[in-house]
């Protein structure tokens, strides 16, 4: 059985801002940090890029309260509109769908439940509708989503995987906790949603099928520095991941969400990944910063605006500092019904 994915349907910030603006609030809110090196070095270093996000650049020094309810409506309303996107891309309604993955990280606090109840509700979805509420997976998230819905495809269900990231608008950040490091992720970061539909059924073409997938979990302290500096070469799922070994044949294409933009640089600086192979992903992180759970979705968006010659291999990588590591092989295909000999579905835990 093929599994199909989608075109990604892909909700962004309401705000394009430039990346100097945002460095530049920050500056005029945070005056004691602004000459700090680490602040200084990621100015430089985006400087001239753009990012979106839900809430504009502010004027004042004062803090704004960003209550908990507000910020669950700005991720419900991204993941409402991806997957609206998304249904129409696949060629799909709302009751046809079986199953929803929703990525949600990080967690949700107590008062603060998963948004897959909510979803249901406002996208109309079937009330028996199964629903898989996942958190705590970090840059993992979306293609652990996947390998899920791959699973729930075999059983003839269509399933939406949604997944975002949000940060808090700029004016929340107190100069009383405030760090150099957290001024310099504002910098890097946007908010997004995206979601696709995973299918036995043949979907758009041409597109992505999964032929395998992957999981790893295993701490592992020498790698769990923060996520925005670790060297994601050194990443022990790295080294384990099977399709990577010497032999096995080199994906085409690589869509890879290691955590931030330095891990990934290193990750191109190794030899484990061809470096063209990594292009997709280095032009969305400079592009847009880091969407967080929805990343390597968005890169798959990108990818169907320029995609890869047909039957290209390749893979889709998460890996979280330290411990997890999630992947799919995949292909991409120009017919929906293509009956080339294919390497078995399976999934595959670590061992």
């Amino acid at each position: 059985m093929q599994t199909y994915v989608s075109p990604p349907g892909i909700a962004l910030g309401r705000y394009d801002l430039a990346t100097d603006d945002i460095a530049a609030a920050l500056r005029r809110r945070h005056p004691e940090l602004a000459g700090h090196p680490d602040f200084h070095a990621a100015a430089r270093a985006v400087a001239g890029r753009r990012r979106r996000r839900t809430h504009p650049c502010p004027d004042g020094r004062v803090p704004e309260p960003y209550a908990v309810e507000d910020r669950r409506g700005d991720l419900r309303t991204l993941m409402q509109q991806a997957c609206l996107q998304a249904l129409r891309h696949a060629g799909v309604t709302a009751r046809d769908v079986g199953a929803l993955v929703v990525v949600q990280d990080p967690a949700p606090a107590a008062a603060d439940p998963f948004l897959d109840g909510d979803l249901v509700l406002s996208l109309g979805l079937p009330s028996t509708t199964a629903r898989v509420p996942l958190t705590g997976l970090s840059s993992t998230g979306a293609v652990h989503a996947l390998i899920v819905a791959e699973d729930m495809a075999r059983t003839g269900r269509s399933v939406l995987v949604v997944a975002a990231g949000i940060h808090p608008p700029l004016t929340t950040v107190d100069s009383g906790c405030a760090t150099p490091a957290a001024l310099a992720r504002q910098l890097m970061v946007s908010d997004g949603g995206a979601a696709v539909v995973v299918s036995g059924e043949a979907l758009a073409a041409p597109g992505l099928v999964i032929d395998e997938t992957w999981q790893y979990a295993q701490c592992d302290s020498r790698a769990s520095a923060h996520a925005g500096g670790y060297r994601a070469e050194d990443h022990p799922g790295l080294a384990a991941l099977p399709w990577l070994r010497p032999g096995q044949e080199r994906p085409d294409f690589a869509l890879v969400h290691p955590g931030g933009p330095a891990p990934l640089h290193s990750l191109a600086e190794a030899s484990s990944l061809p470096g063209r192979a990594l292009e997709p992903s280095l032009a969305r992180l400079a592009d847009e910063g880091d969407l967080g759970a929805a990343s390597v979705l968005r890169m798959l968006a990108r990818l169907h605006e320029s995609p890869p010659v047909g039957e290209s291999p390749g893979l889709l990588l998460g890996l979280a500092p330290g411990y997890l590591a999630a992947a799919c092989r995949v292909r991409w295909t120009t017919s929906a019904t293509s009956q080339r000999n294919r390497p078995k579905l399976t999934h595959k835990g670590a061992s």
